[in-house]
């Protein structure tokens, strides 16, 4: 399942994705990963979560972004969530049009990883392409 989190810079994104990894953290069998753009919430992300911070990695793009996740998956099969906050930072392109290839090809594969995804998305709701709004939460 994928779940885009859709609204303006400074609009209460990243709270909301901290408090529901909280949550998520404290159920049993949960295996958590968390994907950031620099060191920023390292301090407020639980132990029990896997913290990445992307810039530590070769991932340019959305190409290499699905590639890094399908990587995770393969030596880690049991990942239950993966949270990717500001996703425009951390592939460097804030083209909301070119996050609907991505979001394709996630859709294609989170299904066989069993991966629940949510995805931070700076941008205003109406911005978002017509394709990407089945997968925007609603709020």
């Amino acid at each position: 399942m994928i779940e885009l989190i859709v609204g303006a810079k400074g609009s209460g994104k990243t709270p909301l994705l901290l408090k529901e990894i909280e949550a998520e953290s404290r159920k049993e069998n949960s295996n958590i990963v968390f994907i950031e753009h620099g060191r920023r919430l390292d301090h407020l992300i639980p132990h029990s979560i896997r913290l990445i911070d992307i810039t530590e990695y070769p991932v340019r793009g959305y190409d290499t972004l699905v590639a890094f996740l399908a990587g995770l998956n393969a030596k880690d099969y049991d990942i239950s969530h993966i949270y990717i906050d500001s996703v425009f930072k951390v592939v460097g392109d804030d083209d909301p049009e070119h996050l609907v290839s991505f979001v394709r090809n996630l859709a294609a594969f989170a299904p066989t990883v069993d991966s629940h995804i949510t995805i931070a998305v700076s941008c205003e709701p109406d911005e978002l392409p017509e394709e990407l709004r089945q997968y925007m939460r609603k709020q």
